[in-house]
């Protein structure tokens, strides 16, 4: 930013938490395309993998995006046999295949070595306060 930008940009909540989200996926998209994967997706395929049989709604909701955009991110794993997607009545669940499982540990080891990057960029305390701030934020803008 520059010095014209300061007080349009630097106190611009919306801006500011953008910015900083883009670097960040960016980051973590780059990390995860060795595995073929976005950021979203290997988190998805993580969650996933925690919570077997979980509904497309509560990933919804666990993440905090449409529906829509939960579909999109499950058909691609469809697709690419990571997941698999059962339908009962009205409600569908979905599980890791097996070889989806088999990324599992791998997918854990990349998150790792990001938070490590990023705690050693930023400082650990920075990043754990800046976490709990962001986190505390979310909740009370769901409230």
């Amino acid at each position: 930013m520059t010095d014209s930008d300061s007080t349009i940009l630097s106190s611009n909540l919306f801006f500011l938490s953008s910015a900083l989200s883009r670097k960040l996926s960016a980051e973590a998209d780059k990390q995860f395309s060795e595995f073929g994967l976005s950021n979203s997706h290997a988190l998805l395929l993580l969650l996933i993998d925690e919570h077997p049989n979980i509904q497309p709604s509560q990933l919804a909701e666990k993440l905090i995006l449409k529906p829509s955009t939960i579909t999109r991110l499950v058909n691609k794993l469809e697709r690419r046999k990571l997941v698999e997607k059962t339908s009962e009545g009205r409600s569908s669940h979905i599980v890791c295949t097996s070889k989806g499982s088999e990324l599992i540990d791998k997918l854990n080891q990349r998150w790792g070595a990001l938070m490590k990057v990023k705690k050693q960029e930023l400082g650990e305390r920075y990043v754990s306060v800046l976490s709990e701030m962001m986190q505390q934020a979310l909740q009370s803008i769901d409230a």
